[in-house]
């Protein structure tokens, strides 16, 4: 057995991940090659094609002919890939968009880095320092407990909570009330569930007790906006689940991802401009990490035009695909994990041999989803994830419900 054999051997023996590991050569819905696309239909091998229930490109901008229009002439302008480190220097495009998106979301100022990924483990650590202390939300995203060790690391305190327990925050708050560095973690938007983190009632206990609530809102941000009413349950514009909660930002920093709804590798933390000056130095990805393609940069820009355009019309679509499919969905007798129809809709199966068979029979009928085994989520809670676009159609979505009403009768 050589080197790398034995480290991965290693790891296995000690890690429950290596599960999945071994659901890969059971489940044919892992690691799937598209050879082609179709709007949502991907072909998959030689004569066997999916209806896609597992992309995030929740506005379809990833298929909109017109946010490819000007993706040419910005690389003419810019080169291919910028060939600084931000710190150094950064094509105009980046302030223009950073301007733009700060308009959007109602901050005075942004600051842009490739993902959500890379702002979480740079700022979390440069704010919260050795002796902070964060209290993390036990829902949130893994990223965000990602960049919490490497500050617990450094010498931090790191403490949890269940989803929208204040009481037991709260006590870790006045436990805590002295530390003049204090971070509240959660997700805007649950990446399971797609429920909705209480802003109003974080954003008080932060005032409360002075720490900053830090919210990735990589699922909400394009989706989710202002003043939500019946026309437009997920609100308007698109800006953010602060502004969908009606709050402002004090004591709140918005991380909004831009690779979902946006379809482009970009992400920004809206921020004073004060505190964009501080990241500027203290959050390591901004010096030491690449920075975003021009491409990518381009069609956020033109992603931007298509929002303020029409935006809210495919907004109102995916509500409609999504409430038709949640509703038929339970209909049909499924336990669907959904309280705000958000089109994150996780169908629980509840049994990783039983989510095996139905993700092979629905791969083999023709539907693309993501599928969470045990131990990607708990034992007992295991699902299908289905995530809605509104470059789905209507007939997609009779389809989806076909699939599992043949379900229903294996299950």
């Amino acid at each position: 057995m050589n080197t790398e054999d034995r480290m991965i051997e290693a790891n296995e023996s000690e890690n429950r991940r290596a599960l999945i590991r071994q659901m890969f050569k059971r489940m044919k819905q892992y690691n799937v090659s598209a050879l082609e696309i179709k709007g949502r239909q991907i072909r998959v091998s030689k004569d066997h094609w999916v209806t896609d229930f597992a992309s995030c490109n929740y506005l379809g901008y990833d298929l909109d002919p017109s946010i490819k229009v000007n993706v040419d002439e910005e690389i003419a302008r810019w080169g291919v890939h910028p060939s600084w480190c931000r710190l150094v220097a950064s094509p105009q495009i980046y302030a223009d968009l950073e301007d733009r998106l700060a308009k959007l979301v109602g901050t005075e100022s942004t600051l842009i880095l490739p993902t959500v990924t890379l702002i979480s483990i740079g700022i979390i650590p440069a704010l919260i320092g050795k002796t902070g202390v964060m209290f993390l939300d036990k829902s949130g995203h893994e990223t965000m407990y990602e960049g919490c060790k490497i500050a617990r690391d450094s010498g931090a305190t790191l403490k949890s909570f269940k989803q929208g327990d204040f009481e037991t925050l709260e006590k870790l708050l006045i436990e805590h009330k002295d530390n003049p560095r204090k971070m509240i973690l959660v997700d805007g938007v649950y990446s399971m569930t797609g429920d909705y983190a209480d802003i109003k009632s974080l954003q008080a206990l932060a005032k409360k007790y002075d720490a900053i609530l830090y919210i990735d809102d990589a699922h909400g941000f394009g989706v989710v906006g202002e003043n939500p009413d019946e026309n437009c349950p997920f609100g308007y514009k698109g800006n953010g689940i602060v502004k969908y909660a009606g709050c402002d930002y004090e004591n709140i920093l918005y991380v909004g991802g831009c690779s979902k709804a946006y379809s482009s590798l970009a992400a920004f933390i809206a921020c004073s401009k004060k505190m964009k000056t501080f990241l500027q130095a203290f959050a390591t990805p901004y010096d030491l990490s690449g920075p975003c393609p021009t491409a990518s940069l381009a069609t956020l820009w033109k992603g931007l035009d298509v929002n303020e355009e029409r935006g809210d019309a495919y907004r109102k679509k995916l509500w409609d695909l999504t409430h038709r499919g949640i509703n038929g969905l339970r209909q049909l007798g499924f336990e669907v994990v959904n309280t705000s129809g958000f089109p994150i809709v996780s169908v629980k199966i509840g049994d990783t041999e039983k989510l095996i068979e139905t993700a092979n029979f629905m791969f083999d009928a023709g539907m693309m989803a993501t599928i969470c085994p045990y131990p990607m989520v708990i034992k007992g809670e295991e699902v299908h994830r289905l995530t809605f676009t509104a470059a789905n159609s209507s007939e997609d979505v009779t389809k989806l419900l076909d699939t599992f009403a043949q379900m229903k009768k294996m299950l």
